[in-house]
């Protein structure tokens, strides 16, 4: 219970950054729709830019279940219907970083959230140039980087 606790304690955490981090290395797609129109298409688009999603965490749900034994003071002041965390990967970029720096191949598995509210779906993926800082694996990190973009640009309603 104490490790859910912490987990949980983290995702908030990173959830609650997010507006203060949007000026740096992440990239944000804000697509007028539902979230539960969007999420099926998310799926699809990283599909078919060959990404295997391996997670997909319904973090506001699970953190509304626990909330008597968590006691996190003010949840969901932003009023989110939804908050969704995805972790997929590609195992070709995979490969390319543990054989280009394999301590960089930490930046995988890959991952994303996604934010549901009044209607409208926000979707913020951490870039992985941020974590490679110009070493060897920068330009497999770029890749990266472009093909996800390429994928949340691809689902409907995304600019």
């Amino acid at each position: 219970m104490k490790g859910l606790v912490k987990i949980l304690a983290g995702i908030i955490a990173a959830i609650a950054t997010v507006p203060a981090a949007v000026a740096g290395n992440l990239y944000v797609e804000t697509i007028k729709a539902p979230i539960s129109h969007v999420l099926p298409e998310l799926k699809h688009a990283l599909a078919t830019h060959h990404f295997k999603v391996v997670m997909d965490l319904d973090v506001l749900k699970r953190l509304e279940a626990k909330e008597g034994e968590l006691h996190i003071p003010n949840l969901n002041q932003g009023k989110f219907t939804d908050v969704r965390a995805f972790v997929f990967c590609n195992p070709m970029f995979f490969s390319q970083l543990l054989n280009s720096e394999w301590q960089s191949a930490a930046v995988c598995p890959l991952g994303l959230t996604v934010f549901g509210r009044n209607g409208t779906t926000t979707i913020v993926y951490p870039e992985r140039t941020a974590y490679t800082h110009n070493a060897p694996a920068t330009p497999t990190a770029e890749h990266i980087d472009a093909a996800v973009i390429s994928a949340l640009k691809s689902i409907p309603g995304a600019s």
